[in-house]
């Protein structure tokens, strides 16, 4: 989970202003402030263009990927392991994430058993495994931004890469999985308590 510490903003913006200033780029405090909130606008707009054109690549992306009733993506990576990671449905009903807890690399899991759990602001969303096997590999960067799954799920938010125990196994689980015209079926069904297992 993420450390606070605590930082002196306002003293090194006054002084960056006033070094600013000094140099006579700006006319007045003013012209440096609204200069200021304009680049962090235009910032703000570029983010925003991003994960729009990170949304419309969705489709894309769903259409190979395979779902779980809990919510859960499934992709075969090209080494044969499973990908694993939460709907784009369910990151919509799990604003404000705050963290996210994953067992370890190295411990065994089990198909529909939690492995992990997201917390937002409000509760607690435990994630389920849809596959059997050990875990290999957990996204990092879940640990210090958690809410990047709220931005982008399927690819820069992906949560853990799962080795299966074996083939023949792995198989017959992924049969038990839903292409995607069957997720969005399931989810048009469901409500926002639903999600929140009330």
């Amino acid at each position: 989970m993420a450390k606070w510490k605590t930082i002196r903003v306002r003293q090194e913006l006054v002084e960056a202003a006033k070094r600013t200033l000094d140099k006579d780029r700006y006319k007045s405090l003013s012209e440096f402030v609204s200069e200021a909130i304009r680049l962090r606008l235009d910032e703000l707009k570029q983010s925003h263009e991003k994960i729009t054109e990170k949304k419309a690549e969705y489709p894309v992306i769903q259409e190979r990927l395979l779902y779980t009733p809990k919510h859960m993506w499934t992709m075969v990576t090209p080494e044969g392991n499973i990908r694993v990671g939460l709907s784009e449905y369910a990151q919509r009903h799990l604003e404000g994430i705050a963290g996210i807890q994953i067992n370890s690399v190295g411990c065994e899991v089990k198909k529909e058993e939690p492995f992990g759990v997201v917390e937002t602001w409000m509760f607690m969303f435990d994630l389920y495994s849809p596959v059997s096997g050990k875990i290999i590999k957990i996204n990092k960067t879940l640990r210090d931004e958690p809410f990047i799954i709220n931005k982008d799920p399927y690819e820069l938010a992906w949560i853990a890469e799962i080795k299966p125990n074996n083939l023949v196994t792995l198989e017959e689980e992924l049969r038990d999985l839903m292409r995607l015209h069957q997720y969005k079926m399931l989810v048009s069904k469901l409500g926002r308590s639903r999600i929140l297992g009330i």
